[in-house]
């Protein structure tokens, strides 16, 4: 998997449901086919130019050393941090994003701040272990659909909905706080 470097990974959110924010991987594997905001985004901002390079996901190497840096600088300003809005903290076929993430949402809650997260992937059981994660954390996973056939066109690379669902009702069964996001909505 190909590695970034970045100045900064914090930062503060104009969207009305989240605090601040992290997205410490550059592009997303689950190759959605649907307008993507965070594709379109990439793109005109210059940090990817096809489809086929957003595709391949890049790691940001020093996500953990900034968090060293940003928490105390804005640790009395964060409410919560939310992972992530330009791509997906648990893309389920790289082990180096998952481990990266835990880590991330581990370091954020022994810093006494709570996480809400956001996937089209698979979570990992480690987060129901209450000693490790804040209890306090927020799950939800993207659903559009139950249909296997819009999954094929739309969302080809993503985890199964049964996966995703399943999931999910693990952390939910552990007594955690989940939901379900359903956009963009397919008109």
């Amino acid at each position: 998997m190909d590695k970034i470097i970045r100045n900064s990974l914090l930062y503060k959110s104009k969207v009305e449901y989240a605090d601040f924010c992290i997205n410490h991987v550059e592009g997303c594997a689950h190759g959605c086919n649907f307008p993507c905001y965070a594709f379109n985004m990439a793109k005109r901002f210059g940090k990817v130019k096809t489809y086929k390079e957003w595709c391949k996901p890049k790691l940001v190497e020093n996500a953990l050393g900034l968090l060293d840096k940003e928490i105390p600088k804005y640790r009395n300003q964060i409410k919560f941090v939310h992972l992530c809005f330009m791509t997906d903290p648990f893309m389920y076929k790289y082990p180096e994003i998952e481990q990266m993430t835990l880590k991330i949402i581990n370091k954020l809650n022994s810093n006494g701040i709570r996480c809400t997260v956001l996937t089209k992937g698979i979570y990992p059981k480690e987060l129901t272990d209450i000693k490790k994660y804040n209890k306090e954390n927020e799950y939800g996973i993207t659903l559009v659909s139950l249909n296997n056939g819009f999954k094929k066109e739309y969302e080809p690379f993503s985890a199964s909905y049964n996966g995703r669902i399943n999931a999910l009702k693990r952390l939910h069964d552990a007594g955690l706080k989940t939901w379900v996001s359903i956009e963009p909505y397919p008109t």
